[in-house]
């Protein structure tokens, strides 16, 4: 585990995202697969920690995943929620990590996902730590329209697995929800997407969250309304092959350019605007950049010496010079959250309400 963690004490953060780069790019599967989750928590987890005043059991490595959530729910941290008022369910994915499902949850009658890491008492440390991280986020965060929700945690009386029970997306992820409806969205369709992304960006940067790995795939669409998801299970060891990863995580198209040349570089709010403008022109254009380019070490360093997609056909110009301002090379040039919901107002995009109820 490489991380600055909340006392303060640095674990090489520099030299470990360095060498981890360096045997990427080498091929070396066992690391490019399972680069471990390189996190600098610094100032996030302080403040997670001041809400979750038994969050340092986690950090012990001998510590399971069980017991850990075990004393979530003893302090009243996490809402249990029973096996039994979880009906019809359905597997949508298995894979190395464990498994997603979709299932009725009675107590609302609307369909949730359920999350759940196969054999949590023994499983790996990177996945166990995400898990968990993922699971303090959620805890942290208040109710937002524009972030998917985590209702609590049910356990496998079969299995005695424990599972995240969290918000369905009707809609799928923007990736593919841009491939099904794309030919139907006007722009003012599009600039509204783009619009709740950035409003639940914002949110997260005023909870001194970084999200660090934004992309078509971790946003979702419900009930035509865009949400963020994913803070911390990063994506599964079994099914690399169709999104490129290099380094310590992140999807190569929307990572930060810096981090391919610089290891020392940690991820600010503008890495993640960075990000968001990449998620402006996929909007744009229907589909993810580069989609052409499976070579994910040219890509880095393509992009790291200044490539991005050209503008599609018809985009109007304030949007344009939108996310190209979000995805300028130099950080401090980027736009600011702030400055981008500014300028969302000024297309006639402020702060819109969704139609959804809270479940």
């Amino acid at each position: 585990m490489c991380y600055e963690n909340g006392n303060g004490t640095e674990k090489n953060l520099e030299k470990a995202s360095y060498w981890y780069q360096k045997a990427a790019q080498q091929g070396i599967s066992n690391v490019q697969y399972k680069p471990g989750f390189l996190y600098r928590i610094g100032k996030v987890k302080k403040v997670l920690e001041k809400h979750v005043y038994w969050s340092k059991n986690a950090e012990k490595e001998s510590l399971s995943a069980n017991k850990w959530i075990e004393n979530a729910l003893k302090y009243g941290k996490v809402k249990f929620i029973s096996y039994k008022e979880l009906k019809n369910t359905e597997r949508l994915y298995a894979g190395g990590f464990g498994t997603i499902s979709k299932a009725i949850w009675t107590k609302t009658n609307n369909y949730v996902i359920c999350k759940k890491l196969t054999n949590t008492t023994y499983i790996k440390n990177d996945l166990l730590d995400a898990f968990i991280h993922e699971l303090k986020v959620h805890l942290h965060l208040n109710y937002s329209d524009r972030i998917i929700r985590c209702f609590g945690i049910s356990l496998d009386p079969k299995t005695n697995e424990y599972f995240l029970i969290m918000q369905y997306a009707n809609d799928g992820d923007l990736q593919n929800y841009l491939k099904n409806t794309f030919k139907d969205l006007t722009w003012d369709d599009k600039k509204k997407l783009a619009f709740q992304i950035a409003d639940g960006l914002n949110y997260l940067h005023n909870e001194n969250i970084l999200h660090r790995d934004l992309h078509s795939k971790n946003i979702v669409i419900h009930e035509n309304n865009a949400k963020i998801m994913d803070f911390g299970i990063s994506k599964n060891q079994d099914n690399q092959t169709s999104t490129a990863y290099v380094g310590n995580f992140g999807v190569v198209a929307y990572m930060e350019p810096r981090r391919f040349v610089d290891p020392n570089f940690l991820y600010i709010n503008a890495s993640d605007v960075y990000s968001f403008g990449v998620l402006m022109w996929e909007i744009s254009s229907g589909y993810p950049p580069f989609k052409d380019n499976d070579n994910k070490v040219a890509l880095a360093v393509s992009i790291s010496n200044g490539a991005r997609e050209v503008t599609i056909l018809g985009t109007p110009k304030e949007y344009e010079n939108l996310y190209k301002n979000c995805w300028n090379q130099e950080p401090e040039e980027r736009s600011t959250i702030n400055e981008i919901l500014d300028e969302f107002e000024r297309m006639g995009f402020g702060n819109i309400a969704t139609n959804e109820g809270q479940t």
